[in-house]
């Protein structure tokens, strides 16, 4: 961006992009073929399965988190964010919804364990969970990572319409620095 090329010019130090997102708002929900099974809220006992597919999700879009998954999952338990889809009584993905913020939900952490991708348990999970967003009288957006295909791809196939695109940059150190 434009930002980033003025500082660099002005501060002598290199800024580079480091992540493409963009952001995207439910138009009309076009829920697809459901795969086995349904959709339910996570509770307590589905902690530990929480924990590690919130580990899962960082690690798969390269994410630091600032707050382990034990408070990731404290938070998501204690509002009824966090929508699993399960298969013969197993969950097999999740979708979290942010709390409302100026009339908009935010879907985040739209996962599934790699053995089980493909099948259609994310896009089930999401479109469960932007219906439940879209009766409660909030609009439901989202973020994708602007170079994966897949989920850029499954969320429009949902109805989910391009808003913004954001970039962001790491701005490098003083060159002159040790």
């Amino acid at each position: 961006g434009a930002f980033a090329g003025e500082w660099a010019r002005l501060t002598g130090r290199a800024a580079r992009r480091t992540f493409r997102k963009r952001l995207y708002r439910l138009g009309a929900l076009t829920r697809p073929t459901a795969p086995p099974g349904r959709a339910r809220v996570a509770g307590e006992g589905d902690r530990t399965t929480l924990e590690r597919w919130h580990d899962g999700f960082a690690a798969d879009v390269g994410l630091t988190v600032g707050f382990g998954a034990a408070a990731w999952a404290d938070a998501g338990l204690a509002r009824g964010g966090i929508r699993l889809w399960e298969d013969g009584g197993l969950p097999v993905a999740m979708a979290v919804a942010t709390p409302p913020a100026a009339g908009a939900v935010r879907i985040t952490t739209v996962y599934t364990p790699p053995h089980l991708r493909g099948r259609g348990y994310a896009g089930a999970v999401t479109a469960d969970l932007s219906a439940r967003i879209v009766a409660g009288g909030d609009e439901a957006v989202l973020f994708t990572d602007s170079a994966n295909p897949t989920s850029n791809g499954l969320y429009r196939r949902l109805g989910y319409e391009p808003l913004a695109d954001f970039a962001e940059y790491a701005f490098g150190a003083d060159p002159k620095s040790p």
